[in-house]
């Protein structure tokens, strides 16, 4: 059997207290998260979102040098409900801001590089005129330059020059979600930004300096680094169950991306969508494409072809990539179970899309042999996600429902059994024992383990080993030859999961009827 990895101490997030009479839930929200450049927002820093409108207040909108945005709408537009977005950038850089101090300046910068930082400051002495080291400032981010419409804007009251102040401006501005300081506090309060005459509105200082959006990303900058919590390890912090690494237009992120993704992905317990290389511009290419590639994981899935709006032959002549519209189709699917193929309504491209080419059956057939799930023309003018594989076969084994299903139940029963960490193990083994039983019970009535009896299709064992919570648990998938068998230890703060033999020495206490 394939080997499990060791489940890290990433996955002991803190989660809401649960109990054991609290049922294992047999369907979550998809959590989706997706990685790449955008138009503003914070870096390696996972967002959690549950709209685009809520995309475009943190990130922005659409912009030429990245697909993020769209897919992240395409994503809402077929149903999803969670999106979790990190923001990578390769040298962007800060807009800045000079203030004038006497014979000194105030220097400040964005809080967040991009050229879409448009940001304009005001100094006063409102309430404070009589204290010389106090000023108060207003920021704001504004469309564009020297437009009059705001799109967020922070007030700073009573700051200090004196580094002892409770108000002192270089501690307040750690807060700021628009700028920071980049140089030294001046030893005089920043002059104030006085109309010219009575009655006029107060001026703005515009930026100095413009930021930039940074070059093309790089594999480095999508993988990021483990010890500073950047690129994909800056999704350490979030629990997701599907990834979307939109490429940018006409270029394709390299292998080092896809191994490092998929890897990261079979760590998390989570499905890595891979859109196609622009060269799949045709069904030949697409099926010399996947039988020439490396690419092929248990934990990731692709498609074909790419999609565009309907009508617009105009726009995207190339396509643009469907991983937003995929993770969709997903995400709506789950709502009646993740071990559930899509299928019907819930496979139906949405948002006035269309697959960029025709794909006749007999071709679909042939790229889902190769582990390539297909958009085909459906009923009444539809076209439908079709296909039940991970990239790189469609064999049992890497059915794509079959591996959502292992990867489920372990994330379920690891993210809802944290209240055992809190127990004596003594306690907690037999009340632990039955919850996981009847969650697998649940399942089999849902027919997510097939059609055997329940006595062939799971067992689950808990012992106290030195007063360590130890669960061996086993099931099947339907079509799988044998059990998959998993230990689950319970030690400190963490659940560490391995795969192991499902040895019929370890019956187990509860296997059918009422536990």
């Amino acid at each position: 059997m394939a080997s499990e990895p060791l489940d890290p101490a990433v996955h002991a997030r803190a989660v809401p207290r649960l109990d054991a009479n609290q049922p294992i839930p047999l369907v979550a929200p998809t959590r989706v998260a997706f990685l790449g450049r955008t138009e503003r927002g914070p870096l390696n820093e996972p967002v959690a979102l549950a709209s685009y409108d809520d995309y475009r207040r943190v990130f922005g909108n659409h912009c030429a040098f990245s697909f993020v945005p769209l897919a992240v709408q395409h994503f809402f537009q077929h149903g999803g409900q969670t999106a979790i977005v990190v923001r990578v950038a390769n040298r962007a850089l800060r807009s800045g801001l000079e203030i004038p101090a006497g014979d000194e300046i105030l220097r400040l910068q964005a809080r967040q590089p991009g050229a879409r930082e448009y940001l304009r400051v005001s100094i006063d002495y409102d309430r404070v005129e009589d204290d010389e080291r106090r000023f108060n400032l207003v920021v704001q981010r504004v469309t564009r330059p020297g437009s009059q419409l705001i799109e967020d804007q922070e007030f700073f009251q009573r700051l200090s020059i004196e580094p002892a102040d409770e108000r002192y401006v270089a501690a307040v501005l750690e807060g700021s979600e628009l700028v920071r300081l980049a140089g030294p506090v001046p030893s005089c309060r920043p002059d104030a930004t006085r109309a010219q005459r009575p009655g006029d509105p107060i001026p703005y200082l515009d930026m100095t300096s413009a930021g930039t959006d940074g070059d093309e990303l790089t594999d480095y900058d999508i993988v990021g680094s483990n010890k500073e919590g950047t690129g994909l390890f800056a999704l350490d912090r979030e629990q997701f169950d599907l990834l979307c690494i939109p490429p940018p237009p006409g270029r394709d992120l390299g292998s080092t991306s896809f191994l490092a993704a998929e890897r990261y992905c079979e760590r998390r317990r989570a499905i890595l969508i891979w859109d196609p290389p622009w060269s799949w511009s045709s069904v030949d290419s697409a099926l010399l494409g996947i039988r020439q590639s490396t690419l092929a994981g248990r934990n990731a899935v692709t498609y074909f072809p790419r999609v565009r709006p309907r009508g617009d032959f105009a726009r995207y002549p190339s396509g643009m990539p469907a991983c937003g519209a995929v993770a969709g189709i997903l995400a709506r699917g789950d709502r009646s179970g993740a071990w559930r193929a899509a299928a019907g309504a819930d496979s139906l491209l949405r948002a006035n899309l269309a697959p960029l080419i025709d794909v006749a059956p007999k071709q679909a057939a042939m790229l889902r042999t190769l582990g390539v799930n297909t958009f085909v023309r459906a009923e009444a003018g539809n076209f439908a996600l079709t296909g039940n594989a991970c990239l790189g076969g469609d064999r049992p084994s890497q059915a794509l429902d079959r591996r959502r299903l292992v990867l489920f139940v372990l994330n379920a029963i690891e993210r809802h059994t944290r209240w055992a960490l809190a127990v004596p193990a003594a306690t907690a083994a037999a009340e632990l024992e039955r919850q996981i039983w009847i969650f697998f019970t649940r399942l089999h009535q849902q027919g997510a383990l097939g059609e055997r009896p329940p006595n062939r299709a799971f067992f689950v064992h808990v012992a106290d080993v030195d007063g360590v919570l130890a669960v061996r648990l086993g099931f099947a998938p339907p079509g799988a030859d044998e059990l998959l068998a998993y230990e689950l230890r319970y030690s400190g703060d963490e659940i560490a999961v391995r795969p192991c033999a499902a040895e019929t020495s370890h019956a187990p206490r509860f296997q059918s009827g009422a536990p």
